[in-house]
């Protein structure tokens, strides 16, 4: 890389800047490690018993940065890296500050204080990961992430085996494959929904963003592609396939406009104001009725979306239960018989306005989808930007019927991917050069001069 400085007297020289050094090999590894220990806790038989403990590994990630800094005393890759703080951590305190007000002002919501207060420390803790994976490894950190995923997949995959036995696995992924999603038993186990919807936005990136400059460039491509592909099947989440297509030509499809920015923008602009539409249909029975009538199996979907109506107003004066007040919710219709099990919402974009309230959730649709795209247009280029609302779109079908927005997982690839390519796309941009002969006899010249 080079940076252009200005020197006495209006001369310019270009001084030399060294590329970011790549962490020593035991520092990457146990990075890596970190995050295949972290993505192992969420095989079920883990999950059902630690629950979410096993992510705070990832705070053995700060270990590595720490070590690394020791090492490299690398400030500039520091200040680089903390500079994404802000962009990270500006929807944790809009949640704090409006849980905060629900909570004093309602003493009813009360006692979801510790719950809510561990979800955000869950969401703290994201955040401090993808800010020292991009300290160290920079462009790479997305690579680094994704195969500890597979790491982590792959494994849960094996572990499983002894429980069903190794033909009747095997004959249950083929299954699956042949079926395209049809399987029971042993594919079962693996519906590992937080790893397997960040595989999605794996597969954008690989399919439409990851470099293939060089052969190494072009294997990992193909890897990240096949991978996800595998994962997201082996995971039975076909819904998501075709949102992932429909990112893919999205992204191909802004690529060829003159001024592609003003698409995504209006893109953003346009969810923003289809999730107020999608409320009111969702509160008033007509999306229920009309899907139903297409015979799309709902999967108790029409109960769930209707039970929470008389605990909420679709007013911009509602001011929300506050962080896991839908779970709260949840757990009264259990024990009052109407659920046979605690199930989730399977509906984000309800969940977010009830325990936020209209405030809340405005705030939450307008910093996704209109402040973050222009953040990374306006202080990085359009290509980044464009990777954002690819991923966010395809992670936004997941939000209509699904519980995926607090996800750890899900939530450290929204931003963590973006963070990686803007890497890339700045060194793609100021490429490094050693300095030229000329540089030297410019810079030689101000030395006599200044003496």
């Amino acid at each position: 890389m080079t940076r252009r400085t200005v020197l006495p007297y209006g001369v310019s020289a270009i001084t030399l800047e060294q590329r970011k050094r790549v962490p020593p090999a035991f520092i990457s590894f146990a990075a890596f490690m970190c995050t295949f220990l972290a993505g192992l806790g969420d095989w079920k038989v883990l999950n059902d018993t630690l629950k979410g403990l096993p992510k705070a590994i990832t705070l053995g990630v700060i270990a590595c940065a720490f070590l690394n800094f020791l090492v490299a005393a690398d400030f500039r890759s520091f200040r680089r890296a903390l500079r994404y703080s802000p962009l990270c951590i500006l929807l944790v305190v809009v949640y704090t500050l409006i849980s905060m007000y629900i909570w004093i002002t309602d003493f009813s919501a009360r006692h979801l204080i510790s719950r809510g207060i561990q979800k955000i420390l869950f969401q703290l803790i994201s955040i401090v990961y993808l800010i020292c994976m991009a300290y160290l490894f920079e462009e790479r950190s997305v690579n680094y992430l994704f195969f500890g995923m597979c790491a982590a997949n792959g494994a849960i995959a094996v572990l499983e085996i002894p429980s069903y036995g190794l033909a009747e696995s095997i004959n249950s992924v083929v299954t699956c494959l042949v079926t395209f999603g049809e399987a029971e038993g042993y594919v079962r186990k693996l519906e590992i929904h937080d790893i397997t919807f960040l595989f999605g936005q794996f597969f954008i990136y690989y399919m439409m963003f990851a470099p293939k400059e060089t052969q190494r460039d072009r294997r990992i491509r193909l890897a990240g592609i096949s991978l996800s592909v595998f994962f997201m099947l082996l995971g039975l989440k076909r819904s998501t396939l075709p949102a992932m297509a429909g990112m893919c030509v999205y992204a191909a499809f802004v690529r060829k406009l003159k001024k592609p920015e003003k698409l995504i923008i209006a893109t953003g602009i346009a969810l923003f104001f289809f999730f107020y539409l999608y409320l009111y249909l969702v509160r008033t029975g007509i999306l229920i009725r009309f899907l139903e009538s297409l015979n799309i199996d709902m999967m108790g979907r029409s109960l769930l979306w209707s039970l929470p109506n008389p605990y909420y107003e679709l007013s911009p004066f509602w001011k929300g239960l506050g962080f896991e007040g839908v779970t709260d919710l949840i757990g009264i219709w259990y024990d009052a018989g109407i659920l046979n099990r605690p199930y989730p919402l399977h509906n984000d974009i309800l969940r977010i306005f009830i325990e936020l309230g209209a405030v809340g959730f405005t705030l939450w649709n307008a910093i996704n989808y209109v402040v973050f795209p222009l953040y990374w247009i306006r202080k990085h280029d359009t290509e980044t930007a464009l990777l954002y609302m690819s991923i966010l779109a395809y992670m936004t079908v997941t939000y209509l019927t699904d519980n995926t927005v607090f996800y750890f997982w899900s939530g450290i690839g929204l931003r963590l991917i973006p963070i990686s390519f803007s890497y890339r796309m700045h060194r793609k941009e100021h490429p490094w050069r050693g300095i030229t002969p000329a540089d030297a006899a410019d810079t030689v010249w101000m030395v006599e001069m200044e003496g």
